[in-house]
């Protein structure tokens, strides 16, 4: 009897996408790896291992220095790695050059790696509602560097049957200070910290160039309660979070998320925003799905509504800062444009018509199911359309209509994809049926200055207004500020209104049904010259307080040039008295 050996040939990608959506999640291979900071495993017979060292170069700005060992069982007989485009070799170890980005192994080292140079730097150029005034994605400065990890293309022979397959396993670390995701990374100072909730644990990295915005509580606080409230599957272990630093940098955009989770936000980031771009990331990291061109609107679409209805109802913003967000999608040109085909997007309508199709759709499927359904069923059946992106055929207009119809019968499903197929747009539903439909929200409260004349100086020498955000106030005057308190959510609730004078406060409060207001009058008299920071709600002024003028002093003697009112009259007279003389 014969035995016969088989050879089997892999090619395998380890992708680092280059083309970036703005603001968007990029779909990465679902290559299985280990936690990148950890210290490597001993290899197992079905596995090859890839780990890639990063490191700084500080006499080359712009660049960043990768080493890249593989280790293999003895079945693997071939190797080549294919570096990134342009990347320069500076070393090699059991790696021959074959061309001029493949390098084949020697057949000899046990552990062959190969170093090489790549630019930190990646740019855009395009536009969309989260992007800013730069052109940076990644880069590096004097002090430190965001990058995406490199990308390398590995290609290997091994004996073995089909079945007898081998696992690939990438890890990252970083030498010196740094730390690294699962595609991006931060080289430099920084701090990490951790949160776990619902099965995922969030790795906050602050570096020590940035200036958080909002306190690391926040940021764990918002993801939690998104990654509790978001049941659409694809909850990943782990999210990897960049704080970026904004002193410095130029970004193109406001937030970027790569791979299956790990995502960058501007440290200068707010939370009280319905265009909340930690959330908006977020929602990214919970798409596992693959599109068509027909299906390709979806990404933004559900990032930006879901961002915006997260921050609704963890009390970031009110309904009407809400509503806003999807009214956009109303507007030409984005109404006109047909989401289906991505050729006829104008003014970012994947994020504003799209956006306002999926609340539309979630709320119709919600009516239809008397909230027994809603969009995230939808969601869920995207996400499950197949366990592994790369192998998975992308949702097509006919998955989507079929997930519809699923969810929220067939009359929702035909409204929502003639809105997704056509120039057709629906409209924005009001508080009332928000209430109606999704549930009463939470008592929230605004605060703003009063209509008419709110902010007024009154003293010795009468009243006035005080316009803008600062003023100068004179010992012993007194200003007034006039507020309005509005509950714009769905339920009666109490409120503390605080008036603040640097460091003494008073309080006004009250109870409000939905859609009531009252006013309140703040009084402050200064006694003593000095700036004081008055805020209240969530204005602030700026009040200088100076000693009051005193007016012209009584003139002692005759100075010269100015003579003063007795010297003046004296002058007068001995002036007329020498004309008289001269006459």
């Amino acid at each position: 009897m014969r035995s016969h050996v088989a050879v089997l040939i892999a090619v395998f990608l380890v992708v680092g996408s280059a083309g970036v959506p703005l603001a968007a999640g990029l779909p990465g291979d679902a290559v299985a790896a280990t936690d990148s900071t950890a210290a490597s495993a001993q290899l197992t017979d079905d596995e090859i291992r890839m780990t890639t060292t990063l490191d700084r170069t500080p006499d080359r700005v712009g660049e960043i220095t990768a080493t890249t060992s593989f280790r293999f069982p003895d079945r693997v007989t071939e190797f080549t790695a294919r570096l990134p485009e342009g990347a320069t070799v500076t070393e090699t170890d059991g790696f021959d050059r074959e061309t001029a980005s493949d390098y084949a192994w020697d057949e000899r080292t046990d552990q062959p790696s190969v170093t090489f140079r790549v630019d930190a730097d990646r740019l855009t150029d395009q536009e969309g509602p989260l992007a800013e005034d730069g052109r940076y994605l990644f880069t590096e400065t004097d002090e430190w560097a965001l990058v995406q990890i490199p990308s390398l293309g590995i290609e290997w022979t091994r004996t073995g049957s089909p079945s007898d397959d081998l696992e690939f396993v990438r890890e990252t670390t970083v030498s010196g200070p740094g730390v690294a995701g699962d595609r991006m990374a931060f080289l430099g100072p920084h701090e990490v910290e951790t949160h776990t909730a619902h099965g995922q644990t969030f790795r906050l990295v602050v570096p020590e160039a940035a200036d958080l915005e909002p306190s690391s509580e926040e940021v764990f606080d918002s993801l939690s309660h998104a990654s509790d409230r978001l049941r659409v599957g694809d909850r990943d272990p782990e999210v990897f979070v960049v704080a970026a630093p904004t002193e410095s940098v130029s970004w193109g955009v406001r937030g970027l998320q790569v791979g299956d989770s790990d995502m960058w936000v501007q440290d200068s980031e707010e939370m009280e925003l319905a265009t909340n771009v930690w959330l908006h990331e977020y929602v990214h990291t919970r798409q596992s799905f693959e599109t068509t061109d027909e299906t390709q609107w979806l990404r933004e679409a559900t990032a930006t509504y879901y961002g915006a209805s997260l921050a609704l109802e963890g009390g970031h913003v009110d309904f009407d800062r809400f509503r806003r967000v999807l009214d956009r999608g109303e507007e030409a040109p984005q109404s006109n444009s047909v989401l289906s085909q991505p050729d006829s997007w104008e003014n970012n309508a994947n994020y504003w018509k799209g956006s306002l199709v999926v609340g539309d759709t979630d709320r119709s499927i919600r009516a239809a199911t008397d909230s027994e359904s809603s969009f995230e069923a939808v969601f869920r059946s995207l996400n499950s359309h197949a366990t592994d992106a790369r192998d998975a055929d992308p949702v097509t207009a006919g998955d989507l209509e079929a997930y519809l119809g699923a969810a929220g019968g067939s009359e929702v499903a035909a409204a929502s994809m003639r809105y997704a197929t056509t120039d057709a747009a629906p409209t924005m539903w009001d508080s009332r049926t928000h209430g109606e439909v999704f549930g009463q929200l939470p008592a929230q409260f605004r605060y703003s200055f009063a209509a008419d004349d709110p902010i007024r100086v009154s003293g010795d020498d009468g009243s006035r207004s005080l316009n803008g955000t600062s003023g100068t106030l004179t010992v012993g005057e007194t200003l007034t500020v006039e507020m309005v308190a509005e509950n714009v959510g769905g339920t009666v609730g109490d409120y503390e209104l605080l008036f603040r004078v640097n460091e003494s406060q008073t309080t006004a409060s009250g109870r409000l049904r939905p859609n009531e207001s009252s006013s309140h009058r703040f009084d402050q008299t200064f006694s003593e010259p000095g700036r004081y920071t008055v805020s209240v709600g969530d204005e602030q002024l700026d009040i200088r307080v100076v000693e009051p003028d005193r007016g012209l002093q009584e003139p002692i003697g005759i100075e010269t040039p100015g003579f003063g009112v007795g010297g003046a009259v004296s002058a007068l007279l001995l002036s007329g008295l020498l004309a008289r003389r001269r006459a």
